[in-house]
Parts: structure tokens; C-alpha cells; sequence
């Protein structure tokens, strides 16, 4: 029978990557509702085609190779710091750099008050921007996760993310979000381990369309999201 403290870090995988996590994510739409205010999602379909690409593209050259790397270089804090700034220079809004950091300053403070509690070396960690996958990418590496939990997990998050604040902003239902749910991480499963090999010096990617509908969401008329 297998030691039950072999799975200890399933239970951080499961916490962090639960949709109810108090860190502020329900407030952000990642730049989706710019798109929908833009005309280019309208319909699940438009939804669908957007996750699997557009979004895991994102995924796969900037946010999993940065928690990939924050995972590699936990033990060096300087490190960390240099990703936490490469993280927030490689998002295109102020809106998504904001909102990469007040959900990355959330993610850490629950830590600290539970799985590192009282732990002087996680305090001694002093983040600037506190960008989300850098500070993933750390949490799981002290809590000795698998590197490979680190793409799943920050996957599933943005994914997820992005359908509940769909719910709100095209006809679309629960059941549907969740078949969208399972073709995007079946689409991107071949690719996670990919974006963890990224170099850092090419992390990074641009999505004019997307880039353009976030910046132009701090001027829409009127809005439902901080982002």
C-alpha cells in the first residue's frame, strides 16, 4: 500500500486550482470581455476557438514557462525576482498586469496563512509584483509538487477563469463551459510540457487583436470586469 504522505502535494494541487479560491479572479475577465465589446467572441464556438488557441498560446510562451521557471528557481530569490519583473514587462495592459498581481498577492498571502505558516523562509521571500505564475511556480516547488502540476494547474486556472466570466458575457451555459473546459486542456495537453522547455531569454508572445481589446477595455463605455 502506498504512503498516503506521498500524495500530500495532491491536496496543494487541489487547493490552489479550486475556482473558489478567494484571490480576486471572479473580478477579471483576462481581457475576454474587450473581445466580446470587440465582436470577435460572440458565440461558444468563437469561445472555443479562442481557448484552444489564442489562449493557449498565451499559456504556452509566457505564463507556464515563467511558473516553470519559478519552480526551477525557487532556492534563488534574486532569481524569482528577475521572473516576477519578466512577468509583468511581458503583459501587453496595465489591466492584465494589475490583475496578474493582485491575484498572485492573494495566491501568496493564503499561503502564508496556511501551508507556510510560520515558515521564516517564506517570509523572508519579498515579492515587487507578486505576478501570479512566478509566485505558482515558487508555492509548488516548496510544496514539492511535480513540475509537470505547475502547467496543468495554471492551465486549468486561466481556462477556467475565462468560461465563468463568459457566463456573464455570451449566451452560454454551465454544461457548455465545462465541454469547452475538457477541449482545451485536451488540446493543450501535448503542449504544457513544451512551454516548460521555453527558454527564459523567449518567453513572451503577442496577440494584437486581444492585446488592443484589453487596453481599449479601461475606456469601454461600460464594463462588467476590473479587466
Amino acid at each position: 500500500m502506498q504512503d498516503p504522505q506521498n500524495y500530500k502535494w495532491l491536496a496543494v494541487l487541489m487547493h490552489y486550482s479550486d475556482g473558489v479560491l478567494p484571490v480576486g479572479a471572479y473580478a477579471h475577465s483576462m481581457g475576454l470581455e474587450g473581445m466580446v465589446q470587440a465582436g470577435v467572441i460572440q458565440t461558444a464556438q468563437d469561445l472555443g476557438k479562442f481557448l484552444e488557441y489564442d489562449v493557449m498560446d498565451a499559456l504556452s510562451r509566457t505564463d507556464i514557462p515563467l511558473a516553470g521557471h519559478a519552480w526551477r528557481q525557487a532556492d534563488d530569490p534574486p532569481a524569482l525576482m528577475t521572473l516576477d519583473e519578466l512577468s509583468l514587462a511581458a503583459r501587453p495592459s496595465r489591466q492584465l498586469r494589475e490583475a496578474a498581481s493582485k491575484i498572485g498577492k492573494q495566491q501568496w498571502r493564503i499561503y502564508q496563512q496556511t501551508w507556510a505558516k510560520e515558515n521564516a523562509e517564506v517570509d523572508a521571500i519579498s515579492w515587487e509584483y507578486f505576478q501570479s505564475p512566478v509566485v505558482m511556480g515558487y508555492i509548488f516547488n516548496r510544496e514539492q509538487l511535480p513540475i509537470e502540476a505547475v502547467a496543468w494547474s495554471l492551465s486549468y486556472q486561466t481556462f477556467s477563469l475565462l468560461l465563468q466570466a463568459a457566463l456573464k458575457l455570451i449566451p452560454i451555459g454551465p454544461r457548455a463551459t465545462q465541454a469547452l473546459l475538457h477541449s482545451a486542456i485536451e488540446a493543450g495537453s501535448e503542449r504544457f510540457n513544451r512551454a516548460l522547455k521555453v527558454p527564459q531569454d523567449e518567453i513572451g508572445a503577442s496577440n494584437p487583436m486581444w492585446d488592443l481589446a484589453s487596453a481599449q477595455h479601461e475606456k469601454a463605455p461600460a464594463r462588467m470586469f476590473l479587466s
